[in-house]
């Protein structure tokens, strides 16, 4: 029996030996690109791996030292300082300001405070003084140190609650009743329509140089002579025109009244 001539390729058919070595070059290829994948695996980024410390090793507790009681000084509180406004000048009596005598009739100076100190001397009415101690209360009245400027040194009632016998209120100079001293100025206070008499010598026999009337102001350089029952001063006038002797008055009236 005849067998007929198959028509499958033989395995060393030209054309199919061509197309396989093809496929198997293909293949090649892929397993070349392919072969770093699969050596490195994926290609996802890896996560970075957190370190680990070693835990610290523990440190073995101190033992504590006994408290101690501390006994502290209570601290002693600073008294508060309180402000005490000085007053304005005229305003009030203040150690060491000036003050006036406005008592009409005068006002006595005593050794201590009260109306039992003795006496040092009268100061007169509008006689201007130094403040130099108090307030001090004594037999109902408040009383205050002074100086006179000539020496005479003592207490003096401020006044009866009623009436002020001296005053802060100083102001402009004026007559002041007590007797001259050498340098003061004066003024004549005698009563109006009245004149003063100067003379060229102390006493009432002595020539007049000339009659002044009330409100003419001296310097007083000379002084003071006794004579003829009165008390004589030695005045000039501003301009040198008057110069001589006039007595300061009578117990009762004062002509001569030196200016505070």
């Amino acid at each position: 029996m005849h067998r007929s001539e198959s028509t499958r390729p033989t395995p060393w058919d030209p054309a199919t030996g061509s197309a396989r070595r093809l496929l198997y070059a293909l293949l090649g290829a892929l397993l070349v690109l392919a072969g770093p994948a699969l050596a490195c695996g994926s290609f996802q980024p890896r996560p970075t791996p957190t370190p680990t410390f070693p835990a610290p090793a523990s440190v073995p507790e101190q033992p504590q030292a006994p408290a101690v009681a501390v006994d502290f000084p209570t601290p002693t509180p600073e008294p508060t300082p309180t402000f005490t406004p000085t007053p304005l000048p005229g305003t009030a009596l203040v150690i060491g300001q000036p003050a006036r005598v406005v008592a009409p009739g005068g006002l006595n100076i005593r050794e201590t405070p009260g109306t039992g100190g003795p006496i040092v001397t009268r100061l007169g009415f509008g006689q201007r003084v130094t403040v130099l101690d108090g307030p001090v209360s004594a037999d109902g009245f408040v009383w205050w140190k002074v100086d006179d400027g000539v020496g005479n040194v003592g207490w003096v009632a401020q006044g009866d609650g009623v009436d002020e016998w001296l005053t802060p209120k100083v102001g402009e100079p004026q007559p002041a009743s007590r007797a001259p001293r050498i340098g003061d100025r004066v003024r004549v206070t005698m009563d109006p329509g009245a004149q003063l008499t100067v003379r060229a010598l102390p006493g009432l026999g002595s020539p007049v140089v000339t009659r002044v009337d009330p409100g003419t102001e001296f310097t007083v350089i000379g002084g003071p002579q006794a004579a003829d029952g009165y008390m004589w001063y030695q005045i000039r006038s501003d301009d040198g025109q008057i110069e001589g002797w006039a007595a300061d008055g009578t117990e009762d009236a004062r002509w001569l009244s030196p200016l505070e």
